[in-house]
């Protein structure tokens, strides 16, 4: 999860070894049969799947290739507006500076040097060229980079949990995904996907956040379904990691039942904050559940279609009357 606000340019260069030949074996692996012959056939340059792995946080890791060279392991974040680069990598590659811009996330503002990538790629996807803010501390978990939505408009992304993979595709003539959960959502600033449930009889926004390793709730969403707050010792209280330093979450609410469309999901933990993200966001007022990936792990799989703003739900068979 990170917005960030750019003001400069600047290139990129790289190099990595082991994930390649993982990358080429597992590929086909990531799609059923149908699909899988239907790739095959289709000359489009403009689509690509292939094989993730997952950071220490639970959040997927997908190759990324910088400038040609690569591929790096990059954080898919769908709550970022901008992909970013590690500072780590960033000096491997003696990447030139040049300016600085600001850094929204969870917590607060940050201020991050910035670099402008030549071009950026995901398989045959042409992701770049963008300019990026240059990080450090423990939001990357160690990791080379942010795989932002920037490059997202107009592409339907889909992350398979149950088989490690992803898939970025243009939502234009994309293959139907039978037997999913549709979602009918909107696109905020070009970018937010948000969606809408009935948490306790109340409607409540809710953002689709593969950065986030915790699912948060805002205080409008708490005053409207009054339940009891949970308060945690510091020492078993949860951590959302940020651009700046990690924030302490002491305050859980367990959601007894979320409705989103046909879909019953029991028995959410949230945690709870005035965090910075939702007024940025303008939601302060609206009672809203950032959900993160302790929740969306818990289905097959998702996809975000940014063309219409649609989610789909690839469920677990219990999870239709269940919980995640």
């Amino acid at each position: 999860m990170l917005w960030a606000e750019m003001k400069s340019l600047v290139s990129l260069v790289a190099l990595s070894a082991l994930w390649c030949a993982w990358v080429a074996s597992a590929a086909a692996e990531c799609l059923d049969a149908p699909d899988l012959a239907a790739y095959e056939a289709q000359a489009t340059p403009n689509a690509a799947y292939g094989p993730t792995e997952a950071d220490r946080l639970g959040r997927v890791v997908a190759p990324v290739h910088i400038n040609g060279a690569g591929p790096f392991r990059f954080i898919v974040d769908t709550g970022a507006n901008r992909s970013a680069v590690s500072q780590g990598l960033a000096e491997r590659l003696g990447l030139t500076l040049d300016g600085s811009g600001e850094v929204h996330s969870v917590h607060g503002v940050s201020i991050a040097p910035l670099t402008r990538v030549d071009s950026m790629n995901y398989g045959d996807v042409a992701l770049g060229p963008a300019t990026m803010p240059v990080l450090s501390g423990p939001m990357l978990a160690g990791e080379q980079g942010l795989l932002g939505v920037d490059g997202m408009q107009g592409r339907r992304l889909r992350m398979d949990f149950d088989r490690n993979c992803i898939e970025i595709i243009p939502s234009r003539g994309a293959p139907r995904l039978r037997n999913w959960v549709r979602v009918d959502g909107e696109l905020r600033f070009g970018h937010l996907v948000v969606i809408r449930a009935i948490i306790n009889g109340v409607r409540t926004n809710l953002l689709i956040d593969t950065g986030s390793n915790t699912s948060l709730a805002n205080f409008a969403l708490r005053d409207a379904i009054g339940l009891r707050i949970q308060r945690r010792a510091r020492g078993g209280a949860a951590v959302a990691y940020t651009a700046g330093d990690p924030v302490l979450l002491p305050d859980m609410m367990l959601l007894p039942r979320i409705r989103i469309g046909e879909l019953n999901i029991r028995n959410v933990r949230a945690y709870l904050g005035d965090f910075h993200i939702f007024r940025l966001w303008s939601m302060q007022d609206e009672p809203t559940l950032l959900v993160g990936m302790d929740l969306l792990s818990q289905s097959r799989a998702i996809a975000i279609d940014y063309a219409t703003g649609e989610v789909y739900f690839r469920l677990r068979d219990q999870l239709r009357v269940s919980t995640f």
